[in-house]
């Protein structure tokens, strides 16, 4: 009985999806250097993310916020993509342009 249990927790456990963290977020590996850094904030629903809210800072000014829905942990619209790895990094791609970059969480 225990190990069933065990077997399920660790089930559950490894289908949750991971919510980033909020925060500001600095480009480490990208294409293009005027690749701004992003502000990010989440939208919670139900222990799901449903969207987030990005302001693009830094070299860019301030632009935003912009709102983007999530599925799963794949976010964005029909010119930009956010993939989230894990709580502090995502790849992003500004599919318009073809600029990506894999961000950190500074």
């Amino acid at each position: 009985m225990k190990i069933l249990m065990i077997v399920l927790l660790f089930c559950s456990l490894a289908s949750a999806e991971a919510i980033p963290q909020q925060g500001l977020y600095i480009c480490k590996s990208g294409n293009e250097e005027s690749i701004c850094d992003q502000m990010l904030k989440t939208n919670i629903k139900d222990d799901r993310l449903i969207s987030i809210t990005v302001e693009y800072v830094g070299y860019c000014g301030s632009m935003g916020p912009y709102q983007y829905s999530c599925v799963g942990q794949t976010c964005g619209d029909e010119g930009i993509r956010f993939e989230f790895k894990d709580l502090k990094h995502y790849s992003w791609e500004n599919k318009q342009y073809g600029f990506k970059c894999d961000f950190e969480k500074k």
